[in-house]
């Protein structure tokens, strides 16, 4: 068995809401086998941790992504982000934000999800507003979120008419 293998058992758990199993499949993976993890492996655990609101786990997972990438992995950093986020760890989730390097939209759309589920509104709002990339229908939605926090109907109007402009609406998740 090697880690193709693993990834498929872990993140098929972690998909598909079986968090506490991938978790377990993971320790397994680390205690009984000399089969290494890699980054696939490393976002599913994360994400597992957030969703089962285990700080101290992802902590340590975030520690064993420090130590064993030899490369900063930007999904690795997206999933530490959102985890950090929604832990209300925003200034992990800021840390994390802040050093990397090669951002990409997920990285700004996890960062602005982060400020507005901690409610920091006016922080998401000053971030959306320096988005180094074209939003696309997840930052659209958390910004209206924003908005809505903000007491802000009229720019919640524009981003809607963006919206419409670009049919972001029309797009089913």
């Amino acid at each position: 068995m090697d880690t193709a293998f693993w990834n498929a058992v872990i993140v098929g758990c972690t998909q598909n809401g079986y968090y506490l199993d991938s978790l377990r499949t993971f320790n397994l993976m680390r205690r009984e086998t000399q089969v290494s993890h890699d980054s696939i492996t490393l976002v599913s655990v994360i994400s597992a941790c957030g969703n089962l609101e285990l700080l101290l786990e992802g902590q340590r997972s975030h520690g064993l992504a420090v130590k064993t990438l030899v490369d900063a992995d930007i999904r690795v950093q997206n999933a530490l982000i959102a985890m950090y986020g929604k832990l209300g760890e925003v200034h992990s989730a800021h840390l994390v934000f802040n050093f990397c390097n090669n951002r990409n939209l997920c990285s700004w759309n996890c960062m602005i999800s982060a400020l507005s589920q901690n409610n920091d509104a006016k922080e998401a709002l000053a971030l959306f507003h320096s988005l180094d990339f074209e939003p696309n229908e997840i930052t659209i939605a958390t910004i209206i979120s924003v908005c809505t926090q903000l007491g802000l109907a009229g720019f919640g109007k524009q981003i809607h008419g963006y919206d419409f402009r670009f049919q972001f609406h029309k797009i089913h998740l």
